[in-house]
């Protein structure tokens, strides 16, 4: 998918800033496609887990990764660096999931298409039912919760990234992201409490 982004690439002259929490600091760097590679290798992985926990569908999530690099690329010239280039990516990306979750809203998830890979090996068939079972009732879960507070959970509790840069993806306060952690949090204890025994 890398290499369909990166090759109708043509480099600028003009130097865009690239930093991150994970990416070491740079001054500047030319706009080439080894920097948009390397922000697709950065930030892909994460704008896929956002967009799948607001979607709950694989496919659509990809189609939003490569919707938000191609946006990413075409504005990146225009980049200000006033924030982290991560916050201003993620924030693309979650605009990209809710516009594709508005657009399709009345469609109904299809059940099979919950991600199974990263379950852990199971010892007997009993184990494999039970993670089966337990990944189900996550994205089950998960899917309850509103669009705004399963994005505010994905991105803080699920990413990792600092409150204060998921409000700015968001385009929320800080204290609206603890609300809707609170709510998340809460929703997710009531609804797996047999598994958190």
């Amino acid at each position: 998918m890398s290499t369909l982004l990166l090759d109708p690439i043509q480099p600028t002259a003009r130097q865009v800033p690239i930093h991150s929490a994970r990416m070491q600091s740079r001054p500047t760097e030319p706009t080439d496609t080894q920097t948009l590679g390397q922000l697709f290798a950065e930030f892909a992985d994460a704008t896929y887990t956002l967009s799948y926990r607001i979607l709950g569908d694989r496919h659509l999530a990809e189609d939003v990764v490569q919707e938000t690099f191609i946006k990413v690329i075409r504005a990146l010239p225009t980049y200000r660096g006033e924030g982290p280039i991560a916050a201003w990516i993620y924030r693309i990306g979650y605009r990209e999931a809710i516009t594709m979750s508005r657009k399709r809203r009345d469609d109904v998830t299809d059940p099979d298409s919950a991600v199974f890979a990263n379950l852990p090996a199971a010892e007997s068939v009993e184990d494999t039912v039970m993670s089966m079972d337990l990944v189900e009732r996550i994205d089950v879960a998960m899917g309850s919760l509103s669009e705004p507070v399963r994005a505010a959970f994905t991105l803080r509790d699920i990413q990792g990234l600092p409150t204060r840069e998921v409000a700015e993806i968001l385009d929320v306060s800080q204290s609206a992201v603890k609300m809707r952690l609170a709510r998340a949090r809460e929703a997710l204890r009531v609804q797996l409490k047999e598994y958190l025994a």
